[in-house]
């Protein structure tokens, strides 16, 4: 069955116009007549189906994924299944804005404050990622899809299509050893040797390379062609975002030496710890700006001030919770 601007998916999906083609299938926005809404529809190529089985195990991994997964800054998805001739469909939320890469090429660099924004959210949705076993694999800016407000967007993450299972039993198993699965720019040192044996960390170390080229619009690891890419990485050799950005300063160059170690247990444990490290040094850079460090006595004084009002508001709501609990046993 072709597909064509009318076709019936379902009984409730009616496809609309194309949206994209990639070279593993191709995109359709469509009408949930259910929903009374759009919906983004996705199709792998026939002839890739016909001629490659991994592409269709891909393509059914991905569903998987995105159906364990909840997160409100993962795509979400609403059914997986197959036309009459066979053709099988992801029918997913359709998103209104731009990629990361997009924004990037559109606008230039993420200003920092915006660049917290994002991170927080990216760790949102690896932390459920990671909590249901699953590692990524290709987070790149093209996978990254900002939707809202210019200078608050919301965060989803894209594209599970080359992810790693938790477990991939013998039958299942879509990479072989030395196989390499990514995107060369974001892979960690392991990834670059082989995509099998990459855990979590591999996520956090693409998400530093994010992290670094939405401040910089460079990589951070670079080199004529994909060999000199992974030799860079795999000797740690970057250069420092106070080079190519003078106007921050030295306070993020840490974060990237921290997060870009040869040794995966000398790095950071979670996105979470990432975006967290992201906000302080964001937060140092300000207080500077503004002639204060965290050391400095006013900031300490506010910080007081603020610890004892909250300490004053919760003994205010226990005595008042003991009032009531007195006037009801007499009562």
């Amino acid at each position: 069955m072709g597909l064509a601007p009318g076709t019936m998916v379902t009984d409730k999906v009616r496809l609309k116009s194309p949206l994209e083609e990639g070279a593993m299938g191709t995109v359709w926005v469509a009408d949930h007549l259910g929903f009374n809404a759009e919906v983004a529809v996705k199709f792998i190529l026939p002839e890739l189906q016909a001629s490659n089985p991994q592409a269709l195990a891909r393509f059914n991994l991905e569903a998987k994924a995105l159906g364990q997964i909840k997160s409100q800054h993962v795509v979400q998805i609403f059914d997986r299944s197959e036309m009459p001739d066979g053709t099988p469909f992801i029918v997913m939320e359709k998103l209104e804005g731009e990629t990361l890469v997009e924004r990037l090429e559109r606008a230039g660099a993420i200003p920092p404050e915006l660049l917290a924004k994002i991170l927080r959210q990216l760790a949102d949705a690896l932390h459920e990622v990671h909590r249901h076993g699953f590692v990524h694999r290709d987070m790149k800016a093209e996978n990254i899809f900002l939707s809202g407000p210019e200078t608050s967007p919301f965060v989803k993450l894209l594209d599970f299509g080359v992810c790693k299972l938790p477990v991939e039993g013998n039958k299942a198993k879509l990479t072989t050893p030395g196989m390499l699965v990514g995107t060369p720019e974001y892979m960690s040192p392991t990834q670059t040797v082989a995509a099998m044996a990459v855990d979590h960390k591999a996520d956090l170390w693409a998400l530093a390379v994010l992290t670094y080229l939405s401040l910089t619009l460079q990589f951070p690891f670079v080199g004529e062609n994909t060999r000199e890419v992974f030799a860079a990485i795999r000797a740690g050799q970057f250069t420092p975002v106070s080079y190519l950005r003078p106007d921050l300063g030295t306070v993020f160059d840490p974060l990237f030496t921290q997060a870009f170690l040869a040794d995966p247990k000398q790095r950071y444990e979670s996105a979470a710890d990432i975006a967290q490290a992201f906000e302080l040094t964001l937060l140092g850079m300000q207080l500077a700006a503004a002639g204060a460090t965290p050391g400095d006595p006013a900031v300490v004084k506010t910080q007081s001030q603020t610890k004892w009002l909250i300490v004053g508001l919760i003994g205010a709501g226990l005595v008042i919770i003991f009032l009531l609990l007195i006037i009801l046993l007499k009562g």
